[in-house]
């Protein structure tokens, strides 16, 4: 992996420490553990001021900011059509969307090459944006995916869902720690995502819960599953470094360990901490949620596309390796 130094704007007093933010995304339905669908997450991994010079960056006359803010080019009248159900994807990069689309055509089925130019336009522009993504020399493209069996089988900690999304997490994120520097710090935002009314986070809560559910669901903001997810998440990353024999010492208190690996569900609660270390940081997380999310998806869409796509009418070939920051293990090559 290599690391990205490419100027960025000023902003106030940022710290000097070795900071890294990494936003999530995940994959699969974990409420359905016997499922031969991929379940994994994926994240972006990067120091803020590449990150931030990264959505400045031009890609076939738009800006990356801007393809951030607006579906799949080629996408939007398909959206459109759709009607109401489907208006909120007017706003953002989601690649599910692009997915959905390109089911309905037939004609597009088939393998691509990474760098093929094909005539369907969201299809080219979906090709070009995993291009820009796993090329990019500053941002790191990682993942764990596996069978819901699998993922279930080796990183459950019990019945909820959310702390074997955590677990993949924490996981991923060691490994690729002893990569990162003298002292990293490691911010991590997971993706929120909603839970069934009955699962275990929301029984355990114990409490009525209040607030928007959309089809049975609930926020996990909601429920308490957030703080599962995070705290399985440290766990896992502190329980993986201590097998390394000692290589990489795992701090003795827990306000040094906060100190090198912290993670939240809540941006506004995770800019509330950077404001007090790294103001760059900060006002990228404050200004950028919804961007740096989108990549996040890019991402793990990316793990999808490049180690799924024997369960899809329309695969791609990837180039091993597939870039020079993208790293996707898969659930059994580092199982618990």
């Amino acid at each position: 992996m290599t690391s990205n130094n490419r100027p960025a704007r000023n902003f106030s007093s940022s710290s000097r420490a070795n900071l890294w933010l990494a936003i999530g995304d995940e994959t699969g339905s974990f409420e359905d553990p016997p499922s031969a669908s991929m379940h994994g997450v994926g994240l972006i991994l990067a120091r803020p001021a590449t990150l931030l010079a990264a959505l400045d960056e031009n890609l076939d006359g738009r800006t990356i900011r801007g393809r951030m803010d607006a579906p799949v080019e080629g996408l939007r009248s398909w959206l459109l059509s759709q009607g109401a159900e489907k208006a909120d994807e007017l706003t953002k990069h989601h690649v599910r969307e692009a997915w959905l689309y390109l089911r309905t055509r037939k004609e597009v089925a088939g393998e691509y090459s990474l760098d093929a130019t094909p005539s369907d336009p969201v299809l080219t522009h979906l090709l070009a944006a995993f291009r820009w993504l796993a090329g990019h020399p500053g941002i790191v493209s990682l993942g764990i995916h596996g069978s819901g069996k699998e993922v279930m089988t080796d990183f459950s900690t019990g019945s909820d869902p959310m702390a074997t999304i955590g677990a993949l997490y924490g996981r991923i994120l060691a490994l690729v720690r002893p990569f990162l520097g003298s002292s990293p710090r490691i911010r991590v935002l997971p993706g929120c995502r909603t839970e069934e009314t009955n699962t275990a986070s929301i029984l355990r809560a114990g409490r009525e819960l209040s607030g928007p559910s959309s089809g049975g669901r609930l926020a996990t903001s909601k429920t308490g599953g957030n703080r599962t997810l995070l705290e399985t998440m440290e766990r896992q990353f502190w329980a993986t470094l201590a097998t390394t024999a000692g290589h990489w010492p795992v701090p003795s208190t827990a306000a040094a360990r906060q100190i090198a690996f912290a993670g939240s569900m809540n941006k506004t609660e995770l800019v509330s901490a950077l404001e007090r270390e790294d103001a760059q940081a900060a006002k990228l997380l404050s200004a950028e949620e919804s961007r740096l999310n989108n990549l996040a998806d890019l991402a793990c869409s990316l793990m999808a596309a490049s180690c799924d796509s024997a369960q899809r009418d329309l695969r791609i070939r990837f180039p091993n390796p597939v870039g020079p920051n993208v790293r996707f293990f898969s659930a059994r090559e580092v199982m618990a």
